[in-house]
């Protein structure tokens, strides 16, 4: 398994706080991540093939 740290400004930190109080999708940003990684990997000619 990889970890990926994310270093977000003291700004943007407060956005994503306001944001995950309205949209339950962030508040998950491990799950959120890797939902958007298989979607676009779909797009990609070996994700096209693995269907």
């Amino acid at each position: 398994m990889k970890t990926i740290t994310i270093r977000l400004p003291d700004v943007e930190a407060a956005m994503l706080l306001e944001v995950q109080k309205v949209n339950k999708a962030y508040r998950d940003l491990q799950g959120l991540l890797i939902n958007q990684i298989q979607t676009e990997y779909q797009k990609t000619p070996k994700g096209r093939a693995s269907r």
